[in-house]
């Protein structure tokens, strides 16, 4: 009995194990059979598009930036655009100069009305016609004229001849004030008798400034230039009178030779008597007759440092 035991024992046991290698088996191919599906569903989430772009991304801002910048240089044309298609299509100026009168009508002889500012705009309405003026709207509610020159024209083709141009003002009444004569030159010799007059000098001869040295002719041209006795002259620098003695007379019957010719007279004043204390300057010189009266008119002449000694012949013709 205990044989048939063991038997039975070992025929289960083996039975078990048979049975347990199939569901081995069969578990095995259990757990095979979903792996196949795995695939389709890994393939299905490498094909969604969503991941597809994302590799892409480093090349969008570039292909972004392109049109921008393509589009930008293309943005400047338009004030081109802008200027050409803002251009007026009516004749219209520009003022040029600072500030502008307008008139009533196209001449100065117009009344003004107003002026303009420089860079001020105003369509034209018309121009006279000589085409100098032109006609606009408005200056203090008024139809104005401007000269043409001081204003720059756009479109001056389209500017037609004004209509109703104003008449021009009249004339002002003349006048029948007569317009006083101008007054005569002064007579240098209206209260001298103007005996004698400059006929040659004054000239200058080099003599280191020391003095003023005066070489004087006092002649008669109409009688052979004879010469003249008892003459002196009179003597101002820069308007302050010098002191010329009067008992220093011209001499009828004695003549010197000097560098520019002859004379016969000649007086000196040292320069520490003279204005300035020096030689130099402007003076005024006339001839004194006997009685101490002025007998020419006045004369004028101008030393130069070192130039002290003076020539000039005075003439009775």
């Amino acid at each position: 009995m205990a044989m048939k035991s063991n038997s039975g024992y070992r025929a289960r046991i083996g039975a078990l194990a048979l049975w347990g290698s199939a569901l081995l088996l069969a578990g095995c191919n259990f757990f095979a059979g979903p792996e196949p599906m795995a695939t389709p569903t890994r393939q299905a989430l490498a094909l969604i598009p969503t991941f597809t772009p994302t590799p892409m991304a480093p090349d969008t801002p570039t292909a972004t930036a392109t049109p921008i910048a393509t589009d930008t240089p293309t943005a400047p044309p338009a004030p081109t655009a802008t200027a050409t298609t803002t251009k007026p299509s009516v004749a219209r100026f520009t003022v040029t100069n600072d500030v502008v009168n307008v008139r009533r009508g196209p001449g100065t002889a117009y009344t003004i009305i107003g002026t303009v500012n420089k860079d001020a705009q105003f369509d034209i309405s018309g121009k006279n016609q000589a085409g100098d003026w032109y006609e606009f709207c408005c200056v203090n509610d008024q139809k104005g004229w401007i000269f043409g020159q001081l204003v720059q024209v756009d479109n001056p083709r389209l500017i037609a001849l004004a209509q109703n141009i104003p008449a021009p003002p009249p004339p002002p009444p003349p006048t029948n004030t007569p317009v006083p004569a101008a007054p005569p030159p002064p007579n240098p010799c209206a209260n001298r008798n103007c005996l004698f007059k400059l006929r040659d000098g004054p000239k200058f001869t080099r003599n280191q400034g020391r003095e003023l040295k005066l070489t004087l002719g006092f002649v008669h041209g109409g009688h052979n230039d004879e010469q003249q006795g008892s003459y002196f002259v009179g003597l101002r620098k820069g308007g302050v009178g010098v002191p010329v003695s009067d008992k220093t007379r011209s001499e009828r019957f004695s003549v010197s030779t000097g560098f520019h010719g002859e004379y016969n007279y000649e007086y000196k004043i040292g320069s520490h008597q003279l204005p300035g204390g020096t030689v130099a300057g402007a003076y005024t010189i006339w001839v004194i007759d006997g009685n101490g009266n002025p007998a020419s008119q006045d004369f004028t002449f101008t030393v130069l440092e070192n130039q002290g000694e003076v020539w000039i012949v005075f003439d009775q013709n």
